[in-house]
Parts: C-alpha cells; structure tokens; sequence
C-alpha cells in the first residue's frame, strides 16, 4: 500500500487511510507480564488501519551503538519487489539488487526507527506470536524505501479491549550486543509461543 509523492488521487481516496491519522482510539495499559500493552476501547475491523510506529529515524550504525535497544525497528527491508518476477531473464538483475542491498548495509545507509526518547502509542505496542495486527511500509510524502512510513494494520477483527501485538520479528541467536549474542523470553501467552523473542 504505497502511493507515490506524485500521485493524483484525491485525499478521499481509499489507498490513503493511513495518512488521515489513526481514527481507532486507543489506550495505554499495565498488562501481568509484559508490562505496559496497548489496546482499543472499540472494535477494530480486519484491515483496518490502527497507528503508525513513530520515532527518531537514525543509520543503522548509529542505532547499533544505542544504549537502550528495546524500541528499534529496522526499516526499509520490505524485498517484496524482488519476489514479482521468477523468469531467469531477472537474475542479473536480482543479484545487482542484493548486492546492491549489502553494499548499502555494510555502508551503514539502512535505517531504524529508535523510539525510546520519542516517539507516540505505537511504542507500548507488545510482541505476540501470534498477533492481531502487522507492519506494512508505506510511502507517501517521499519516494525513498529505505525510510518508509511504518503503519499497523489488523490481522483480523479485534474485540474492543483486547490487547493490540504484532510480531517483532527477531530472528532467535541473531540480536547482539558487544558480539554476545542476547537472550530475551517471550511471554506473550500463545499456543504457538517460540518461548524467545530473540
């Protein structure tokens, strides 16, 4: 769901929902476990546009070095656009796109959102195995996909105060600090809990 800067859509138009600001009103709570949760005080249709995870966008170099770690979201890492085409033809092409991609890595040109210091309700928002909502990158102010706007969407209807999660997405033995790799447990209750979230 992405409209680009110059497009000619009126603002009613039904691809800019997340533009408009969230319309769903939400409320912060102390949950028993994972402390401060999220949730809806109405019921939230499937699709639905919820909020956007907002803070201070920094390089990725920078946001490895950061103190407090518990608020970072990588962005700009949506490859769906390598995924459009299988012919051979494109192969060439795929592997100039991932290098191009490590090149951009190893630079240090990828991007975080660090909302720790600031930022606004998305922050509260809990990790869940199994959740209710996901990210979706959107643009629309700029055409730059490494600094894509992250909106939450609803997975499925959710009932008015049931807590709202997504699924952080760590890959388990891969999240380090000073090359030790960090260990942290997953509470979030579900059947399907991995038991770490990373």
């Amino acid at each position: 769901m992405s409209v680009a800067p110059a497009c000619r859509c009126p603002p009613t138009c039904h691809n800019r929902v997340s533009q408009h600001g969230p319309k769903v009103p939400l409320e912060i709570f102390k949950t028993g476990k994972t402390g401060w949760g999220v949730r809806s005080l109405s019921f939230i249709p499937s699709g639905s546009f919820v909020c956007e995870y907002v803070g201070e966008v920094l390089q990725e170099t920078e946001a490895e070095r950061t103190e407090n770690d518990e608020y970072l979201f990588d962005i700009g890492r949506d490859d769906d656009d390598d995924d459009d085409d299988d012919d051979d033809d494109d192969d060439d092409e795929e592997k100039d796109s991932q290098s191009s991609k490590s090149e951009m890595t190893a630079e240090g040109l990828g991007y975080t959102i660090d909302a720790a210091k600031c930022g606004n309700v998305g922050r509260f928002i809990n990790h869940s195995c199994t959740p209710n909502m996901h990210a979706q990158d959107v643009l629309w102010d700029h055409d730059d996909k490494r600094m894509p706007h992250v909106m939450l969407f609803a997975e499925k209807n959710i009932r008015p105060l049931q807590e709202l999660t997504y699924d952080y997405n760590y890959n388990i033995g891969n999240v380090r600090k000073n090359g030790k790799v960090k260990e942290k447990k997953c509470f979030c209750g579900s059947s399907k809990c991995r038991l770490r979230l990373y």
